[in-house]
């Protein structure tokens, strides 16, 4: 997610910070408890719409793991492009889903299926946030290929449909069987389209899709998949479609809104003055290490807020405690893990 975040130009650092604050918003307690809720149902339609306005961090640092592939090395050898990335990867990952299965092991006293804890591990599900590195890591393999294909110009309009034709595969899922399709999102296919965009913008370059008013015509697109984001949320609740499905970051119209939000950052970059924000860039350095931590803390915070009745009556306020809170200790915890094993062991064993 971070590659060398001191080689990074500032402006992608910013970005990732805001995504990863986003990230953390999402992982905030939610409204589902409020959906029939007579007192505090409006909870439920707060989290529902502002879930829509930050259903886009996940696709971003996809399409930014692309974007910034270093071509020349993935060129030289696929084998060890396979092996230096790839082990970076899975080191950490498998290091932080043994921290998180063992978190699961001791809160359920123990009372675990070996098997099913094993699976868990190795895909990622002992924490919410980790199949995006099982993603990366499929993504890892395909990229020397892809690179070639760009290259070479070949099977492009396939390429940008195995996306689409996931969507098919969620959606006819979802429709027949009333519930979200197994690891829906840890199978690459899902991110596939931004990775893809990534790749392809930086070997062939950024084509700005407005001739005109770029800036304007932008954030209009920006709202315009707002606007759908929220409209088909509300529209697949309707049809009996899962709420967990309703607000997610996988489905059409929230793909077509981190497009444009996407496509807003390349048209902003150039007009933007990269002025040192160093909280901000703060974060975005450590927005790896603080994906990594961050549900930790989140769980940490659920039992210290959860005594707090009446911030449990306004789900926007607990959410922004929860998000200060666990932003605050997400950076101490890494700053100190640093500072007791080093920086170059922390970034080969837990990735920051």
């Amino acid at each position: 997610m971070n590659g060398n975040a001191k080689d990074i130009d500032a402006y992608w650092q910013y970005i990732r910070g805001i995504c990863i604050i986003c990230v953390i918003l999402i992982h905030c307690k939610t409204g589902v408890g409020y959906e029939n809720n007579l007192i505090g149902s409006w909870n439920f339609d707060y989290w529902l719409i502002f879930r829509q306005f930050i259903n886009f961090p996940v696709a971003v640092f996809i399409f930014l793991a692309g974007y910034f592939t270093n071509i020349g090395k993935a060129e030289q050898s696929y084998i060890t492009y396979i092996s230096n990335r790839g082990e970076r990867l899975l080191v950490s990952f498998l290091i932080w889903s043994a921290f998180y299965t063992l978190i699961n092991i001791i809160v359920s006293n123990g009372d675990v299926n070996l098997l099913k804890t094993l699976a868990k591990l190795l895909l990622g599900l002992s924490s919410a946030p980790l199949y995006f590195i099982v993603v990366l890591l499929q993504l890892t393999v395909l990229t020397p290929v892809l690179i070639r294909s760009i290259q070479a110009d070949r099977g492009t309009k396939f390429l940008f449909l195995v996306t689409p034709i996931y969507f098919l595969i969620l959606y006819s899922y979802c429709v027949i069987y009333k519930t979200q399709m197994p690891f829906y999102q840890t199978f690459f296919p899902g991110w596939f389209i931004f990775y893809y965009f990534g790749l392809w913008i930086k070997i062939r370059g950024y084509e700005p899709i407005f001739r005109r008013n770029q800036l304007i015509n932008s954030i209009l697109c920006c709202l315009i998949g707002l606007v759908f984001s929220i409209i088909e949320a509300y529209w697949l609740i309707s049809i009996g479609f899962p709420v967990g499905f309703a607000c997610s970051q996988i489905k059409i119209s929230s793909f077509f809104y981190a497009f444009t939000i996407i496509n807003l950052l390349m048209v902003t970059k150039p007009h933007i003055d990269n002025k040192e924000i160093t909280w901000l860039r703060l974060i975005g350095d450590n927005s790896f290490g603080i994906y990594y931590v961050h549900m930790f803390w989140i769980m940490i915070s659920n039992k210290l807020l959860s005594s707090i009745v009446l911030l449990g009556d306004i789900l926007p306020i607990y959410q922004i405690v929860q998000l200060v809170f666990t932003l605050l200790f997400s950076c101490i915890s890494i700053f100190i893990i640093k500072k007791i094993i080093g920086e170059k062991v922390s970034r080969r064993l837990l990735g920051f």
